[in-house]
């Protein structure tokens, strides 16, 4: 007797997200990468904070504002871990790490989201194989070794400093996001992304702006969970200026057009839709997890009472806590919404941007924004927000930094905090040589001759030199 279960049929597993390829690609950019930096890499300690950074890593320490607990867990472990060359030259090297690791995400998503943008063409379909697979290759570390080369970024990966770890939480949370957005019934990747970018604020605050960007992804992605963010994130902003205005002082004004887009955006989805809090139960598991990066904050008052060598704020006591977590040491950061000075901030930036990053990657950026209308699906939505992740987080921050002019001290002020918005550009300009490439490809014969119609049958029913067909009528 025939079990029942032997007639069923199990669902088919299907495809890791991230194949073979895009796994080669993103060993051969982080290596490439890696190397370059080991050439470069500064010996001792250098000038700026890297003294301080790396006395805070030694024993360890609150470093500067806003303390940067992760960063000094990390450089601890590269102390501890190498055994080989001076204290300083080791964690330089743990910068460089970071920096090869971003440039092999930068890869990877170039890899794998290229392909896709790529494919979402209909006539780019009938590329070859090979060449498909050396577009990826070729495409994805274009894209991380442009980014290693910005000159907003290089010199910050040879030395001591916290920037690195920083960009590689922002990199790795939009790996994540990517993984989640094409494939949106695995929610894992999204809980992950959630506390990753819950660790990329807790180091750098700096990337706050980022967040609006990643809201407006996450509703691309899934409307009814994007519109319940936005309504969570905008209680809590109101919630934070109504009862912690000392915690948050230098953040006020960016705190207060946050909350009056992301509550204007959500209650118009909730409008659309007629309903709110609907998905609950994952935004329980996205705070949580945001939660638990948040409390990693409170290492600072763990490093504090050992009485290292650097100590900044003294953040055992609650005020001296909220005082480096707050970056009370510097000026508040107020937005200057000018038009005026608003323009003359992207002009500046414009030209840092192609002089650092270059005009080949912000035209090859601006590809998949021309064929947008071409492309369908997820693959738009995914380039629509990265546009928009890229707009908002680059239009914050120079309505927080306000460049004044073009100068040489205002590019060594300002350059660095512009890398967030090149990695950004890295990974579009790399989805658009991928674009461009397929354009210049040539399809295979055999691929084309099955697009055509086949061909009427021959009138003989023996064609000459060819044995007659078998007769199964005795078989019958």
């Amino acid at each position: 007797m025939i079990e029942e279960s032997d007639h069923s049929v199990s669902p088919a597993k299907p495809p890791p997200f991230f194949q073979k390829v895009d796994w080669i690609t993103f060993c051969l950019g982080a290596f490439l990468a890696l190397v370059m930096y080991l050439f470069s890499l500064a010996p001792e300690v250098t000038l700026e904070y890297s003294g301080i950074y790396g006395a805070s890593a030694m024993h360890p320490g609150p470093s500067m504002p806003p303390g940067h607990p992760i960063w000094v867990v990390y450089g601890w472990l590269f102390i501890k871990l190498i055994p080989f060359g001076n204290i300083a030259w080791r964690l330089n090297l743990a910068s460089a790490v970071a920096g090869a690791l971003i440039c092999g995400l930068i890869a990877l998503m170039v890899s794998r989201i290229g392909l896709l943008v790529v494919e979402s063409i209909s006539r780019f379909k009938t590329i070859p194989t090979r060449q498909q697979t050396a577009c990826r290759l070729v495409c994805g570390c274009v894209a991380g070794l442009g980014f290693a080369l910005d000159g907003c970024f290089w010199p910050k990966a040879v030395i001591t400093d916290t920037w690195p770890l920083s960009l590689l939480f922002l990199s790795l949370s939009l790996c994540l996001l990517a993984r989640w957005f094409f494939r949106p019934v695995q929610r894992l990747p999204l809980y992950l992304a959630t506390m990753v970018g819950g660790f990329m604020v807790i180091e750098s605050q700096a990337l706050i702006p980022a967040a609006l960007g990643f809201l407006i992804l996450l509703s691309l992605g899934d409307r009814k969970l994007g519109r319940d963010a936005m309504l969570l994130v905008s209680l809590c902003l109101w919630l934070l200026l109504w009862r912690l205005p000392y915690a948050f002082y230098d953040y006020h004004d960016l705190m207060f057009y946050a909350a009056i887009l992301s509550g204007s955006i959500g209650i118009g989805l909730c409008w659309l839709d007629r309903k709110i809090l609907s998905e609950w139960p994952a935004l329980l598991c996205c705070i949580t997890l945001l939660l638990i990066a948040f409390s990693s904050d409170f290492l600072l008052a763990v490093f504090s009472m050992t009485n290292p060598p650097v100590n900044w704020g003294y953040p055992r006591t609650v005020e001296g806590f909220f005082h480096v977590t707050s970056r009370g040491q510097y000026c508040s950061s107020e937005l200057w919404l000018s038009r005026g000075l608003l323009l003359q901030g992207w002009r500046i930036y414009l030209k840092i941007s192609a002089d650092d990053l270059g005009v080949f990657y912000l035209l090859a950026a601006a590809v998949p924004g021309l064929l947008l209308t071409k492309l369908a699906g997820p693959v738009r939505r995914w380039l629509v927000g990265m546009f928009a992740l890229w707009f908002f987080t680059n239009f914050l921050m120079l309505a927080v930094l306000m460049p004044q002019d073009y100068s040489r001290a205002t590019i060594d002020i300002n350059a660095p905090y512009f890398a967030a918005t090149h990695l950004i550009l890295s990974i579009l300009g790399g989805c658009g040589l991928m674009l461009v490439a397929a354009l210049c490809a040539r399809p295979t014969p055999g691929k084309v001759m099955n697009l055509a119609p086949s061909p009427s049958p021959p009138s003989s029913p023996h064609p000459p030199h060819s044995a007659p067909a078998p007769s199964y009528q005795s078989a019958s």
